[in-house]
């Protein structure tokens, strides 16, 4: 009898043991994979944020600036720009504001910039 408590004694041990295999390792603050060892060195550098989907608003900025400077206009400054969404909520293009010098008077121009193929154009005067 002594010898079957021992035997399940040692049964019951050993599948507690094992179960434990599988806890999860949050002495690093978050789920570990239980196969990793936490204490690597060779682990892989974080993964590098992904391009932005549309060009940063300074691009648009000198393009439009360039644009007006190439249709004639004394060209100040930018005043602001806002994204202009397409269909499904995607951008499509950004408006930049111009001030400009025209006849000694400070007027804003709206240029619109196409993210499909860079080009800059001015709209109104």
């Amino acid at each position: 009898m002594a010898r079957t408590s021992t035997i399940l004694v040692a049964l019951s041990a050993s599948v507690v043991l094992v179960g434990c295999n599988n806890i999860p390792d949050y002495r690093q603050g978050g789920f570990s994979n239980p196969f990793v060892n936490p204490f690597a060195t060779d682990r892989p550098a974080p993964l590098e944020p992904s391009a932005p989907l549309v060009p940063e608003a300074s691009a648009a900025e000198a393009a439009c600036l360039e644009a007006g400077r190439a249709a004639g206009f004394d060209v100040q400054g930018v005043v602001g720009t806002q994204e202009v969404l397409g269909t499904g909520g995607l951008p499509q293009s950004r408006d930049v504001m111009l001030r400009i010098d025209r006849g000694g008077q400070s007027v804003e121009v709206r240029c619109s910039y196409a993210y499909v193929d860079g080009s800059a154009q001015i709209m109104t005067l």
